[in-house]
C-alpha cells in the first residue's frame, strides 16, 4: 500500500538550492583552476565570489532537506514500529493558509482519547487535494504514534479513502 508522507515547502527549497549551491562552487572553482580574469586576483575574486555564495546557497539547501527529510523518517518511524490507535473523524475543513494553483488543500481532523489520562489528542491528516468529506469508508482512521515521542504521528488517511484519481 502507498504510504505518502510528502514533502513540505522545506524539502523542495531544499532540492532547487543545494544542487544551483553545488553548481556555483564548482563555477567558483573551476574560474579559480584556470585563472580566469585579466588581472592577478581576479581568480581569487571568483572564487570568493561564486564559491562563497554557492557554499551558503548549498548550506541552506541541504539543512532545509535534512529538517525535511528527518521529518518523513520520524513519520515513517512511528508507521512502522509506534502505536497505533483508531482516532474518531469529526470533519474535514480547507487549510487557508495554502493555496495550490487556486485552491486550498483539505485535511481530516481527527480527534483521539487517551483512556490512561483522559487528555484528548486532536491529529491532522496531510493535505488532500480534493474534498474528502463524502468518501470516508470509516469514521475512524488509524493513527500511528511514535512510542518515544507522542508528537510524531501518521495519520493513515488512506486507510479509510477508496483510490483516488484527480483530473484536472
Amino acid at each position: 500500500m502507498d504510504r505518502k508522507f510528502g514533502w513540505t515547502t522545506l524539502g523542495i527549497i531544499g532540492f532547487i538550492f543545494a544542487p544551483l549551491g553545488a553548481f556555483f562552487i564548482a563555477l567558483g572553482v573551476l574560474l579559480f583552476a584556470v585563472k580566469a580574469g585579466t588581472e592577478p586576483e581576479d581568480p581569487m575574486v571568483f572564487l570568493s565570489v561564486f564559491g562563497g555564495m554557492g557554499l551558503i546557497f548549498c548550506l541552506i539547501g541541504l539543512s532545509f532537506l535534512g529538517v525535511d527529510l528527518r521529518r518523513r523518517n520520524a513519520m515513517k518511524r512511528a508507521l512502522d514500529g509506534g502505536d497505533y490507535v483508531m482516532a474518531k473523524i469529526v470533519g474535514t475543513q480547507p487549510k487557508l493558509n495554502v493555496n495550490m494553483n487556486g485552491s486550498h488543500p483539505f485535511v481530516a481532523e481527527c480527534h483521539w482519547t487517551n483512556p490512561d489520562t483522559g487528555e484528548t489528542h486532536v491529529f491532522y491528516s496531510r493535505y488532500l487535494y480534493f474534498d474528502p468529506t463524502d468518501m470516508f469508508t470509516s469514521d475512524e482512521v488509524p493513527v500511528y504514534i511514535d512510542r518515544m515521542n507522542e508528537k510524531v504521528f501518521f495519520v493513515d488517511i488512506d486507510a479509510v479513502l477508496p483510490k483516488v484519481v484527480v483530473h484536472r
